[in-house]
């Protein structure tokens, strides 16, 4: 893969598989799997930190033979040792220098160069990440980057899967004890749709591009607070945008109305202009249109203009936020001055609007997850059922 050629769509890819699902054990494969495509490799593993006595195992594995993985050196190993250490190391000439028999299966399996990259979470190594190659091949700083920046977001999916996965299975072990048949199945719904159409980013903004896109993916992911993550998510896009404000809304089908539900650089008197009507306000974008407004002015698709005069702006550029193939929200770029968007620029606020409504999904349903666990607990102990070790005996 050529320096910096491709990051964007790549980051994108990569990112937003794995963070659609929040399932430890898809997570797991799509890391593994996504990266060898998206990287040019010839396959990968996946390793991951037990819990429980601090040893590896591998947790997932792409193109990689049965016989191959079961004879990889867990201990001792050159580059799993400086995974562990937080270090990505490379051995270009993978057979070279080790016992002969770990040598010959290197060969048999036809891999020349293995890459080893730490999985890190707040300062801890999870696990560690080996990416095969069939030829023998260096790694330029910014694949490094990108590789790196592609293993933190993998560890956060992770690390937000296991959480979701343990609430879960606290509440089926809660309603186990109160009589109630209760079957946890964490969602694994994969994306069918594409929110960023291929090459429209050209290459010379490729990578600059996948630096905002991954600054805010570390920035939104990270969190479980739906109000936190709001907040950050339209923050981020502003500063990353350049523009005056932005702000999120959320489709209430019921109403029929656009929600706010988060926002940056607006000021209140805006902000409380009156409710938004999924019929008057920029209504194709809630069929899933890009649409931007050049003047907010004298372009009927704005349902409050004299507002938006108060308040400086000019121009409003539209995007629908899909996520599950459906559009669930709106990302709103508001400019004080007039502006246009080129064809790249609007990618990217597609994809910034897509990584972001994933967050704020993921969030609401470990919410609801919360609160399902809060009310059967209220409600057995109401009963009389003890269903918690604080309860006493």
């Amino acid at each position: 893969m050529e320096n910096q050629t491709g990051f964007f769509e790549v980051f994108h890819e990569v990112g937003r598989a794995v963070l659609s699902v929040l399932s430890v054990r898809e997570v797991t494969h799509l890391v593994a799997k996504r990266m060898v495509p998206a990287l040019d490799l010839k396959s990968s593993s996946l390793l991951l930190v037990k819990e429980e006595t601090g040893g590896l195992a591998v947790a997932a594995s792409h193109l990689v033979s049965r016989e191959f993985l079961a004879a990889e050196p867990m201990e001792g190993d050159r580059g799993i040792s400086r995974a562990l250490e937080g270090r990505p190391h490379l051995e270009e000439k993978a057979w070279a220098d080790r016992p002969e028999h770990q040598g010959g299966l290197i060969r048999a399996e036809g891999i020349a160069s293995i890459l080893s990259v730490p999985m890190g979470l707040r300062g801890k190594i999870i696990g560690v990440l080996r990416l095969y190659t069939a030829g023998e091949r260096s790694f330029s700083e910014g694949e490094l980057e990108l590789i790196s920046a592609l293993t933190e977001i993998g560890a956060i999916a992770i690390e937000n899967a296991r959480l979701f996965e343990e609430k879960g299975e606290a509440l089926s072990r809660l309603l186990e004890k109160g009589g109630v048949e209760y079957e946890y199945e964490p969602p694994v719904e994969k994306y069918r749709i594409k929110a960023v159409h291929p090459g429209e980013i050209p290459q010379d903004k490729s990578y600059a591009y996948f630096s905002r896109l991954h600054g805010l993916a570390r920035a939104v992911a990270s969190q479980v607070d739906v109000e936190r993550i709001l907040e950050t998510a339209a923050k981020t896009i502003a500063e990353a945008m350049d523009v005056k404000g932005c702000s999120l809304l959320w489709l209430n089908f019921e109403t029929h109305e656009l929600e706010l539900v988060g926002t940056h650089g607006l000021s209140r008197a805006y902000l409380n202009k009156g409710t938004l009507s999924m019929d008057r306000s920029i209504p194709r974008v809630v069929q899933g249109e890009t649409v931007f407004v050049p003047d907010t002015g004298r372009d009927t698709r704005v349902q409050y203009p004299e507002a938006a005069g108060r308040e400086g702006i000019v121009s409003i550029l539209s995007v629908p936020i899909f996520v599950k193939e459906k559009v669930r929200g709106v990302l709103r770029l508001y400019s004080s001055e007039p502006r246009a968007y080129p064809p790249e620029d609007i990618e990217l606020v597609k994809a910034l609007a897509e990584i972001g409504g994933i967050a704020v999904l993921n969030a609401k349903l470990y919410e609801a997850r919360e609160n399902d666990y809060a009310f059967w607990q209220s409600t057995l102990r109401y009963i009389g059922v003890k269903n918690s070790e604080h309860d006493p005996a």
